[in-house]
């Protein structure tokens, strides 16, 4: 700033910066508006990228630290609900505040500390209040994922929404159908990371506005009534990873983990977040007293089974990671004193030593492989060498025989494969 000052230009911290500089609270990203022109910027750094130079922004690098520093503009019409079509680059900071979503997010601060704050954004800040700069039906028709934003801010920061501005996102909630998918995750994934994830999805669900976005998502949170919004929703802050929060809501959307898997990809969830949320889900929806229903009828093969070793089949079948994940999660609805009465609370407490105990959690942790089991019975290769291999893996697993080469060679050798 300091440079940009010395080289005859303005310069001010901008956006949520300063908001949360205000409110003292860490610092994310450090976004500083100008008079300069980008290619002013450009000269004078000597590590710049040029992140956005159609709309004004250099991201200028300095001690390993990035700052985006954007050119004063006035944008034209959205014509896509999203973005403005051109930008026109200005010399008025006031006139740069004015084209920002919320009145706290238009506050400016110059490198001493002094505020510039043309729309009354520190009052609504004592005041815990979200309102919109200037007509709020505009603001958000220019840009249509500042009403997720609305939602997002009012839930993380503890604000009420302001009337005018609560009307005008019912009254415009259909213009989230021209919103990437991408973007509609990004606002509820960091509206469900944050400090009142319960209260940001009633916000949501109140507006109704998960019913226009631009691929259908069926599922509670679309519709006020939100029965998904139950007792045990409250465990969501008690989970501290966001996975976690997602595997509480896909269950108490009362989901299937197929319709759940539909749902995370419509959202635009990478392929590993999706496995292991639905890999968790399956383990809630085939619960028999906190175990995989379809491992408990694999326990034919193990008679007189007890609970530890049906956990343990269980482990096998849906994987420790998805295991340890429904853990985690069924430990926190237990907190709130709202744990589902199909739930055995004893798996809960007892699931993780048991989870310990096992000496194995795969096949490839066996003593013995396949071509083994070939070699030691001298038949030739089969559909039995699969079964056998399963088969020492549950008693492996189970305890019931050590993980130990000959012993499993020999039970093997005398299953009637």
């Amino acid at each position: 700033m300091e440079t940009l000052e010395q080289a005859g230009f303005e310069a001010y911290f901008v956006g949520g910066y300063v908001r949360d500089r205000l409110w003292g609270k860490p610092v994310k990203d450090i976004d500083i508006a100008t008079s300069a022109l980008p290619e002013a910027v450009t000269g004078l750094f000597a590590r710049t990228i040029p992140t956005g130079l159609q709309h004004g922004t250099v991201t200028v690098m300095m001690e390993g630290i990035a700052f985006e520093v954007t050119t004063f503009r006035k944008d034209s019409d959205y014509a896509d609900y999203r973005r403005p079509d051109r930008v026109e680059f200005i010399s008025d900071l006031e006139e740069d505040l004015r084209r920002r979503d919320f009145t706290v997010n238009a506050m400016a601060m110059d490198r001493n500390g002094n505020i510039r704050d043309p729309f009354g954004g520190r009052q609504d800040m004592e005041r815990k209040l979200l309102r919109c700069v200037g007509d709020p039906e505009e603001r958000f028709s220019e840009d249509a994922l500042r009403m997720l934003r609305c939602v997002r801010f009012a839930s993380a920061y503890g604000l009420e929404v302001d009337a005018r501005t609560w009307q005008a996102l019912l009254n415009r909630r259909e213009l989230l159908s021209h919103v990437a998918m991408e973007r509609v995750r990004v606002e509820l994934a960091r509206t469900l990371a944050g400090p009142d994830p319960l209260r940001g999805l009633r916000l949501a669900a109140d507006s109704g506005l998960l019913a226009y976005t631009k691929e259908p998502l069926e599922w509670s949170f679309s519709r006020p009534e939100a029965e998904c919004l139950s007792p045990r929703m409250a465990a969501l802050e008690k989970l501290e990873d966001p996975l976690h929060r997602w595997i509480l809501v896909m269950m108490e959307s009362r989901l299937n983990s197929a319709n759940a898997e539909q749902l995370l990809r419509l959202l635009t969830f990478s392929g590993k977040e999706i496995e292991r949320i639905v890999k968790a889900v399956k383990v809630h929806e085939h619960g028999l007293l906190g175990w995989p229903l379809q491992a408990a009828e694999q326990f034919e093969e193990l008679p007189e089974s007890s609970p530890a070793e049906r956990w343990k089949l269980g482990v096998l079948q849906s994987g420790v990671q998805a295991v340890e994940d429904w853990l985690v999660v069924m430990n926190a609805v237990s907190e709130t004193g709202q744990l589902p009465p199909e739930i055995d609370g004893s798996v809960l407490s007892q699931g993780p030593d048991w989870l310990t105990e096992m000496p194995l959690t795969g096949i490839k942790e066996l003593a013995v492989s396949g071509q083994d089991l070939i070699r030691a019975s001298g038949k030739p290769a089969g559909p039995w060498v699969g079964q056998a291999m399963a088969r020492l893996l549950k008693l492996a697993a189970a305890g019931r025989i050590a993980n130990n080469r000959e012993e499993l060679i020999q039970e093997a050798l005398n299953g009637d494969w």
